[in-house]
This record gives structure tokens, sequence and C-alpha cells, in this order.
């Protein structure tokens, strides 16, 4: 039978107009659906005791109509009404589990940030120039999100339900736990910086795992992990509108603040970027780091070409 002749012949049973041949067709639908699905009948207990009440409803009312009805046709009723409750309860779930595919893309532009709460109480921190891919309900085993660009993840901790975070060739893996995840596609790396918990870094060739204030480091070009220790606080300024250098190379410092401001640097000589600082500047106009930045590196001078391009001049005498 298809689906739509089991509904009608559903409605002519709930109503009362449906013949003895169609109730025959019927009891023999619901028997082979529940002899196969006979565990799944019920969502939980108190979807089980539900059914139990209309069932004793649905029998007490055939006793008044009848006392002479047949044991045999007080158990037909019984199948009917499960088989009834099964096929309602798995076409709702089967409607869920579509709407739990529908895919949502947030993303930032250079200069901006965005907090997000994911459906199962996770709280992701995006970095700016970042994307994320998440679904908008998440399926029964496992969550799932894609991410190019950085973000801090703070996972509603679900020991059946693992956090997976796929950048690329890497899979970030973990139950419930708070990390930081770095994989710019223009990188040749990904870099995963555990704060609480423990997680699991994989690659086809490689798995690590993570503690609070270890790092993993996947290579792009080799293929490789590797893992070391580092000071998490420091990284994780960036959340808090505050950027951290610790004798970091100029070329570093002006990818960071491209990123940060959402403008670009053209340099006239590169060995500008051989320089070294150590600096935080907390939610400071560009201005205002570039004047820092130049009395520090004396020999260095900037231009605004415009709003967004900025040329760097000089030699650093680090």
């Amino acid at each position: 039978m298809t689906e739509n002749e089991i509904k009608v012949l559903m409605k002519k049973y709930l109503n009362g107009t449906i013949t003895k041949e169609e109730e025959s067709l019927l009891e023999e639908f619901d028997y082979k659906l529940l002899s196969k699905n006979h565990q799944n009948v019920f969502k939980n207990s108190k979807h089980k005791n539900s059914i139990g009440q209309k069932l004793a409803k649905s029998i007490n009312n055939s006793k008044r109509r009848n006392p002479l009805l047949k044991w045999a046709q007080v158990a037909a009723s019984l199948t009917l009404l499960m088989g009834l409750n099964y096929f309602i309860y798995t076409n709702t779930v089967e409607h869920e589990v579509v709407e739990s595919y529908e895919e949502v893309t947030k993303s930032t532009d250079w200069g901006q940030k965005l907090n997000l709460v994911l459906a199962d109480g996770t709280e992701v921190y995006l970095n700016s120039g970042s994307t994320i891919k998440f679904p908008k309900l998440f399926e029964a085993d496992k969550r799932v999100v894609e991410l190019d660009g950085e973000a801090f993840f703070d996972v509603a901790e679900n020991p059946d339900k693992p956090f997976i975070i796929k950048s690329g060739e890497v899979e970030t893996t973990v139950l419930g736990t708070s990390f930081n995840v770095n994989t710019y596609s223009e990188s040749n790396q990904v870099a995963v910086t555990v704060a609480t918990g423990k997680v699991k870094v994989a690659s086809k060739e490689k798995e690590i795992f993570l503690m609070p204030n270890e790092q993993g480091v996947f290579d792009k070009q080799s293929k490789s992990i590797s893992k070391k220790k580092i000071d998490i606080a420091a990284l994780l300024h960036w959340k808090d509108g505050i950027i951290h250098f610790e004798d970091a190379e100029l070329s570093e410092v002006l990818e960071t603040l491209e990123r940060w401001y959402g403008v670009t640097f053209e340099v006239d000589n590169e060995n500008i970027g051989d320089c070294h600082l150590t600096a935080s500047y907390n939610n400071e106009r560009l201005s205002a780091v570039l004047e820092s930045i130049v009395y520090a590196k004396k020999g260095i001078s900037y231009e605004f070409q415009s709003s967004k391009k900025i040329q760097l001049m000089g030699k650093c005498t680090d």
C-alpha cells in the first residue's frame, strides 16, 4: 500500500466508516509494521503511557457499544492504534531530521568580530575574516561545524554527541571544552590551542591529544602535526579586543593589523618585516597603534594612501 492509501484507511478507521475488507488490509499492514519495528513504536515512557491511556479508552468504548466484542477485535484495535501512533511518530521524526540539515553560514569581514550561540548551547567567538558553517539543529549522534579563519569555541558538554570542527584536512573533536582554532585558508598551518578540557586533533596521517595550554599545529605542506606548550591567555586576548605581540616579527604584526582593522599595507623595504615587536593594544584606533610602532622602531614611517591602504617606509633598526 502507498502512504496515501494507508492514511485514507486510518482516517476511515477512526471515524467508523471503514469496511471489513479495508479493516483486514489495515490490520495486515499494522501487523507487518509492528513486527518489523516493535522496538521503535514508543518515543519514550511518556509516549508509551499516553498510547496506553488511548487504548484503554478505545477498548472501554467498544465494550459499551458491544459487550460481546471478541478479544481478537480488541487486539486488532490495539494493533491499529499502535500502528497509527508509530506511523505519525516516524513521519514526525523524519521531518525533524530534514530540518536539522538546514545549514547556516556566518561570516565576518576584516575588522569585524561576531559572537554566536549554537543550538546546543555552544558559544563561538568568530574572529575577523572568518566563516563558520553549522546546521540549524544538530543531528542525533554528532555536532559538526566547518571553519575557515579563527574562532574560540566554548563547547556545551554532551558525552553522547561529540563536537567536531572541520578545517580543511584537519578535524578537531571534543565532548565539552574550550579551545581556539586558527585555520585561515591563506595560512600554511592550522593551529588548535586548548584552554580547558581535552581535544583530539586529527588528519588522515596522524592524530594527537591536547590538554590545557597545549597547541597542536598541522603543517599543510608536510602534512605533519606537532605539539607544544603555549600561554593560552595571551593567545586569546583577541576575544576581549586586545592585540598582543610577544617578540613578533613585524611582517606578522602587519598581517594581524590587516585582519584586525580591515586594511592593507604596502612595504617599500622588505627588511622591515624582519623587525620584532613586543606590545599590547586594548581597543586602540589604528592610527594610535601605528604611532606606537614607529615610536618604538626608529627609522620607520607610515602614510595613509586611503582609508584602507597604508604605505610603510624606511628601515627598521631592531
